[in-house]
């Protein structure tokens, strides 16, 4: 083999070797420039996989924050559900005090929280004062301080009452409600009742050693109110009946004028008749204006056939009107009649023993209790005192 041909020889064989190299580069490089973007491809998943771990870490770790937070605002807004260790033993401490000085008969209860309601050391009062003890029916459980002031009402006011108007003391008083967790009477939605305090007694009645019982519903008598009413129906009684009367009054005067009108006419006739025609047997009659029963008789005429002229003021029976003493002239003075004997039954002129002591307990009992309200408030109250504790700014309630 010639130079040439071995020459030849080594560059073909140097020019395959360097494709096979520039081959096996580029397939490196396209290797290696797909194998990021697989990675990266793959790793975008994991990144939103991960971000989303993160937002639902975020979003739990928000969720208990903002519940928390709510929860703090109701709770600012809403009373505990307890009483504090202090606020029960500062209470029961100035109960021991008071009961100390009074004369009660009591069983301590648990405290009593229910929202705004409750007491922290509230008395369940089974009897108050002393020779005799008074007991309660069924017993109430109030605030302390107003077992004191219920105590001080019925030794120096409601015994010597009672001992007045019955010669015998009390020795019961029947209750209606004690505490109880509730809006005042009439409101629905504001004011809390001092019944829901513990601080407010109702009473329905008082019993005496004599088994007198005394009831606020049964013996209270009439009202102011009643009363009002009472005059009302009368005043309306009254405007019916004068009405009435001059209804009457009106159809009487017109049956007079036609009365009148018809009588007038006739003598016209009989004059006519005298002139061309014999009067014998004829008579008239005519009402002359001024004088009572005015008889005419025309000539010739017999006095037998004479007539009494009718007064425009004569009874309604002789008008053609109603009877007197019929029940319908009698309408309007019946109905007067029955106001009258309702007005004199239910007024109140002289009290009795039950309706004299009922006022006077009340009376006394609005110079104790901050709030005192019987049958003149309103009718939720016809039936019982309420009398409670509330402080007020500038007067007592008393009704």
């Amino acid at each position: 083999m010639t130079n040439f041909g071995r020459t030849a020889i080594a560059l073909t064989a140097a020019a395959v070797i360097s494709l096979l190299i520039i081959d096996a580069a580029a397939a490196k490089s396209k290797k290696h420039h797909s194998q990021p973007a697989a990675a990266a491809e793959n790793a975008q998943p994991a990144t939103d996989d991960k971000q989303g771990q993160a937002n639902d870490v975020n979003g739990q770790a928000q969720k208990p924050a903002s519940s928390e937070k709510a929860a703090g605002a109701n709770a600012s807004a809403t009373p505990p559900n307890t009483w504090s260790d202090a606020e029960i033993a500062d209470a029961k401490t100035h109960c021991a005090e008071v009961l100390q000085r009074i004369h009660a008969v009591y069983a301590a209860r648990e405290p009593i929280r229910e929202g705004a309601c409750g007491a922290p050391a509230p008395i369940e009062l089974i009897s108050i004062g002393q020779n005799p003890e008074v007991t309660f029916s069924p017993p109430p459980v109030v605030r302390c301080d107003l077992a004191e002031t219920l105590v001080n009402w019925l030794e120096n006011d409601l015994q010597p009452l009672a001992k007045k108007h019955f010669g015998a003391p009390i020795i019961k008083i029947e209750t209606m409600s004690g505490y109880s967790c509730r809006n005042a009477f009439g409101r629905k939605t504001t004011k809390l009742s001092e019944h829901g305090l513990a601080n407010a007694l109702d009473i329905g009645a008082f019993v005496t050693a004599s088994a007198k019982s005394v009831s606020v519903l049964d013996d209270w008598g009439t009202t102011q109110r009643e009363l009002a009413e009472i005059a009302e129906k009368k005043a309306a009684a009254e405007k019916q009946a004068a009405e009435l009367a001059a209804a009457q009054k009106a159809e009487q005067t017109n049956l007079a004028s036609e009365q009148g009108a018809g009588a007038a006419s006739a003598p016209a006739a009989a004059t006519a008749s005298g002139l061309g025609a014999p009067a014998a047997g004829l008579a008239r009659s005519t009402i002359v204006d001024g004088v009572p029963k005015v008889t005419v008789t025309l000539p010739g005429a017999s006095k037998s056939a004479t007539k009494t002229a009718v007064r425009a003021d004569e009874p309604p029976a002789r008008l053609g009107g109603p009877a007197p003493g019929s029940a319908k002239a009698g309408a309007g003075k019946s109905r007067r009649k029955d106001v009258a004997a309702l007005s004199q039954t239910t007024g109140r002129g002289t009290l009795s023993d039950d309706q004299a002591f009922l006022r006077e307990a009340h009376v006394a009992a609005c110079r104790r209790f901050g709030t005192t309200l019987g049958p003149e408030a309103n009718r939720d109250h016809v039936n019982h005192f309420h009398v409670d504790m509330a402080q007020r700014k500038f007067a007592k309630i008393c009704d």
